[in-house]
């Protein structure tokens, strides 16, 4: 389908790499400053066949999205029934606002259950953010990471499953989802195409390493990857941003500046400022 655009082709647009369902909210308030934005999911996410782990087996469960945790959890009422809850006795943890959003407001969870989570005026929303948070407590003893991506077990939270493992915790992985490139449309290719013809101020939002590489090799196909070191970009967390970079001066070597590159906290209203503040 075509990338959905909230506004004709003019004055500035925004393209929103997020997930598919992901952008609605972000792209409503780009609209109301002026912005078109386009919906362009880097990545399509697919959930994982077989059994969840039962949470009830572990002390603490940490979900590293909100994608891991609407898949993690409606696969258990698919299997146990649309009245199975979570276990009172077992925790959850998120690194993020948006994660902790899912978990409250998913049925299965609720209002009830402990969750540990970062402060909501951290500077960054992340593993080392949430150790701090875990780490100033007793430790649990059994542990489960819920996360997606590549490999039986999946990516992600590598760093705090170390430390956990360090402190004496038993840490089980385990893969929710997996993340596969998007395959953009001929119109979808059409529009950026358009957008680059047009020379229309344009801002990029990434939201992962997978997703940067997933857009790089779209480009690349396409031919605009000397289009997209030009415009605006907006990356979650500087490991993103740094990656990006990366990415950037591997594929165009002899590019001799560097990209107009913002970093800024996941939530919706801080990446709405950061986009605003490439403009």
């Amino acid at each position: 389908m075509p990338a959905r655009s909230s506004a004709p082709l003019s004055g500035r647009a925004a393209i929103l790499t997020r997930p598919g369902g992901q952008n609605d909210g972000l792209a409503r308030a780009l609209a109301a400053r002026g912005w078109r934005a386009l919906d362009l999911p880097a990545l399509r996410l697919t959930p994982e066949a077989g059994p969840a782990p039962d949470p009830a087996a572990f002390e603490l469960v940490v979900f590293v999205s909100g994608n891991a945790v609407r898949m993690f959890l409606d696969k258990w009422r698919d299997s146990a029934g649309p009245d199975w809850t979570w276990p009172a006795a077992t925790a959850a943890a998120v690194v993020g606002p948006a994660s902790a959003r899912a978990l409250r407001e998913h049925p299965a969870f609720g209002g009830g259950p402990r969750l540990l989570q970062p402060a909501s005026d951290s500077p960054h929303f992340d593993s080392e953010a949430l150790w701090a948070v875990l780490s100033a407590a007793p430790l649990p003893s059994r542990v489960l990471i819920v996360r997606g991506g590549r490999g039986e077990q999946g990516t992600g939270r590598d760093w705090l499953a170390g430390r956990l493992r360090e402190a004496g915790a038993s840490v089980t992985l385990h893969r929710a989802y997996r993340r596969v490139p998007e395959a953009w449309t001929p119109p979808q290719a059409d529009g950026l195409r358009e957008l680059a013809r047009a020379g229309t101020p344009t801002a990029w939002l990434l939201t992962s390493a997978e997703g940067v590489d997933a857009v790089r090799g779209q480009l690349a196909r396409l031919g605009l990857l000397d289009w997209w070191a030009d415009c605006r970009l907006v990356a979650t967390h500087p490991r993103i941003a740094r990656h990006l970079i990366t990415v950037i001066a591997e594929a165009l070597p002899a590019r001799d500046h560097p990209p107009m590159l913002q970093t800024c906290a996941p939530r919706d209203e801080d990446i709405l400022a950061a986009i605003e503040s490439v403009s």
